[in-house]
């Protein structure tokens, strides 16, 4: 088994995170570091640059990883790839269109592999909901809710992730996650985006919000706010779609549940999430639709449900839990070193289509930079 040797540039919290989880792999080995601000301690085992470029020449270094401010991010992707190195890139994948597009042709003219670092299409939760989805046991997706409340104790007002010329704001370093997860889930693509903001001070605009309507029906609805203390750091996603509602719990998602109206076939989908447990059923015919109240009208009959001027068949409700039994480390970890595996499997056969593409961060950025501008 060829071991891909992995160079890392930008070592900060998350760039050791990653030599943490990718060291664990057997394909894998971190085999150079470049840092900017953060030297690695001694002992990596690594050669260590002070330099990226020299990193980027290194004819060791199969794939590049960049790990640093989004509005390095083309720079050193275009550099990487065109040096004949493959790219992780970490999302976002640029701060402006035009950027995303440098990327785009840079990766058409080289050939190389690039991905971007949407791990959370790789959580097992997201993947599951995304299998179930396509298959058309929910219905469509019509409405989305993100609420994001992430604590700003680690961002003081000279963070780089408050300069909007570093990061390209809340929308775009943090919330492409939540627009590409909407975007796997309801497979739809946008096509009208408005933002609103609030500001604490001139230089951070700390809470902001998204309405986004798809070319399927689809309306989400997004809202991050970095403007809180950490014991109220949490991430809900709520999905209705024809057939049921979801909730989920996490930013990288370890739980939730669901309520869905089922037949035989496609209840037993359900057991592809991490661990599933039914918490109630009840045939259709007992169960209570509170939408008429008591002599407003004859109720619908069973087995036959409407929506949206159509109808199905259903014979059961269920309601039931979901949850991933990891911490959510552990999960994370597993994420990075997915996506590592995703992208080396498509360096080995570029026919491979990875669950991440570069065209999916780059649709997720856009949807951002309408919210943001």
């Amino acid at each position: 088994m060829k071991k891909y040797k992995i160079g890392i540039i930008g070592y900060g919290g998350f760039g050791s995170f990653l030599h943490h989880w990718w060291d664990k792999m057997e394909n894998a080995e971190v085999a150079a570091i470049a840092y900017l601000e953060h030297r690695p301690k001694e002992g990596t085992g690594c050669r260590i640059y002070s330099d990226w470029l020299e990193l980027v020449a290194d004819p060791n270094i199969d794939i590049v990883s960049i790990v640093t401010p989004p509005g390095l991010h083309v720079e050193m992707a275009c550099a990487a790839m065109r040096a004949g190195k493959h790219v992780l890139l970490e999302k976002p994948a640029a701060i402006t269109a035009e950027g995303a597009q440098e990327l785009l042709d840079v990766a058409r003219e080289t050939g190389r592999s690039i991905t971007v670092d949407h791990m959370i299409r790789y959580n097992p939760i997201i993947r599951s909901l995304i299998e179930i989805s396509r298959t058309g046991a929910l219905g469509k997706l019509r409405h989305a809710v993100v609420s994001n409340y992430a604590q700003d104790e680690s961002l003081p007002p000279s963070h780089w992730f408050w300069d909007e010329e570093q990061s390209g704001g809340i929308q775009v370093e943090h919330g492409v996650h939540f627009f590409d997860i909407i975007n796997a889930l309801g497979e739809q693509r946008f096509v009208q985006v408005s933002g609103v903001w609030d500001k604490r001070n001139e230089l951070q605009r700390d809470r902001v919000g998204a309405q986004v309507l798809y070319d399927g029906g689809l309306i989400a609805s997004y809202y991050h706010a970095f403007s809180g203390p950490g014991f109220f750091e949490r991430t809900t996603i709520s999905l209705a779609y024809d057939r049921a509602r979801v909730e989920i719990q996490g930013w990288m998602p370890l739980k939730g549940k669901l309520e869905a109206l089922v037949d035989p076939n496609t209840k037993a989908v359900f057991e592809q999430i991490p661990g599933w447990r039914i918490t109630h059923s009840q045939p259709i015919g007992s169960a209570a639709d509170n939408s008429r109240p008591e002599g407003w009208g004859a109720a619908v009959p069973a087995p036959e449900v409407h929506l949206q001027g159509g109808s199905f068949e259903a014979d059961e409700l269920l309601e039931g839990s979901f949850e991933i039994a990891q911490d959510k480390g552990t999960v994370y970890g597993r994420c990075v070193q997915a996506i590592l595996s995703d992208l080396i499997e498509n360096v080995k056969n570029p026919e491979h289509k990875m669950a991440v593409t570069l065209d999916d961060a780059v649709e997720a950025l856009r949807t951002a930079l309408l919210a943001t501008d």
